[in-house]
């Protein structure tokens, strides 16, 4: 859902996480961009249910850093001019490792120091220097017990044959409210979004890429009860219907 001339000015990588914290971080991903004064670049996804630690620089301002919690809504980013941003994406259920409890970020972006008190950015960092200090500020943070069986649960929740929270509980081999208790915690969001939000971006997906999508086979492969169902979700989530 963006555009694909200024998207050519944007370069993204991806890193791999250092193996010390990969039942923390999933990916460690970096974007520049070089753009005209008159021809920013917008951004609008459906993103993963995942919380971002970010040190970001545009033009000759000062690195600023934040977490940027889950996000259950539409995201939307304008990039202008000349930049570059560093983050650590934290696997989905990793989001409590930063502040104990997820749900206090959630649809929030936060100073990183607020986040991770005692974390403060030199006034000069490069990408490299960025990606450091956000891994040795993630080392620093005590495990916790829940965070293997959160990771694990929005790992089972993409299964297509889960489509009901009382069904992933079972999986698990929980209640519902101890599953709804460890999602508040640890990812930040409720399950039932977490299942609802992978299925939404298998639509989107889908139409992105310009594939041809017959919606009410699609909405039954999804799980939804009919074609008007996966509507009502898909307009919540983007703010237009599947067919428009």
């Amino acid at each position: 859902m963006s555009s694909r001339v200024s998207g050519s000015r944007v370069d993204a990588e991806r890193r791999p996480p250092p193996p010390d914290l990969a039942e923390r971080v999933e990916t460690l991903w970096l974007g520049r961009w070089d753009l005209p004064a008159d021809a920013p670049h917008t951004t609008r996804l459906i993103g993963d249910p995942c919380a971002h630690l970010c040190v970001e620089r545009s033009g000759d301002e000062a690195p600023r850093g934040r977490l940027v919690g889950v996000w259950t809504q539409l995201w939307e980013r304008t990039l202008a001019r000349r930049g570059w941003v560093a983050g650590v994406k934290l696997h989905a259920g990793a989001a409590g490792v930063v502040g104990g409890d997820a749900s206090r970020f959630r649809n929030r972006i936060t100073p990183l120091g607020e986040a991770l008190p005692g974390v403060a950015l030199p006034a000069e960092l490069d990408e490299d220097a960025a990606f450091e200090l956000l891994v040795g500020a993630l080392r620093s943070l005590p495990r916790r017990p829940d965070t293997e069986l959160a990771v694990r649960a929005c790992r089972l929740a993409r299964a297509p044959e889960i489509q009901r929270v009382d069904q992933l509980a079972d999986a698990l081999g929980l209640g519902v409210r101890d599953l709804q208790r460890v999602f508040r915690v640890e990812v930040g969001a409720p399950p039932k979004h977490v299942i609802r939000r992978h299925r939404l971006q298998e639509a989107a997906g889908r139409i992105e890429r310009g594939e041809y999508v017959d919606l009410a086979e699609l909405a039954q492969a999804l799980g939804y009860a009919d074609q008007a169902h996966l509507t009502r979700d898909f307009k919540a989530a983007v703010g237009a219907t599947p067919s428009a």
